[in-house]
């Protein structure tokens, strides 16, 4: 039986292009690289809100469509980095990351909106999770970051999907578990 402690949690997520992810990765392991220690790696995607239960293909397909209206066509765009509480408000989880230039619209999530537990704003592409508890490692990311040149991300192809995220009990200590569903892809942009 699972705790509450332990119990999956599922997520309405952006994923931006592979392509995206990789700048954002390679981005992410040079903090790593120059002394960032004691985060959880995140997969790289933009959580848009904690739901009950996973949306359906038809919900997901939906979501997309949405996604892409309330855009405007408008690349998603990232200039700075930000974090925020990671699942419930109370959550003594942080999620730092790359903040997006246009929030994912709550009209992207409404197509399910007895699902929804809550939404998460500002649209962030996780790198790290970070305890709330952990002052020392958020300062010295910041710090890290701002020793850095922070490149501009941008994309326009991008896909909505269920994540299914979990803490585990491993060896004495706690380690974090994600699986990324199925990916329906934002439908293209019409040129004007």
């Amino acid at each position: 039986m699972e705790t509450d402690k332990f119990k999956t949690q599922v997520f309405l997520v952006l994923v931006p292009h592979r392509d995206a992810r990789g700048e954002i990765r390679k981005y992410a392991e040079s903090l790593h690289k120059n002394g960032l220690k004691g985060v959880y790696n995140f997969p790289y995607v933009s959580p848009a809100a904690l739901l009950t239960k996973p949306f359906t293909p038809d919900e997901l397909k939906t979501a997309a469509k949405l996604l892409r209206e309330t855009a405007n066509g408008e690349k998603f765009q990232s200039t700075e980095l930000s974090h925020i509480a990671f699942g419930q408000p109370d959550s003594s989880m942080l999620l730092f990351g790359h903040k997006l230039n246009n929030n994912l619209s709550p009209a992207a999530v409404t197509c399910a909106e007895k699902k929804i537990i809550n939404q998460i704003t500002p649209a962030i592409i996780g790198s790290y999770l970070i305890p709330k508890t952990c002052e020392k490692q958020l300062c010295a990311l910041m710090s890290l970051c701002e020793s850095h040149s922070l490149p501009v991300f941008s994309f326009r192809a991008a896909a909505v999907a269920n994540m299914f995220w979990r803490p585990v009990n491993e060896n004495g200590g706690i380690i974090y578990k994600w699986r990324i569903g199925k990916l329906f892809w934002l439908p293209k942009t019409l040129k004007k």
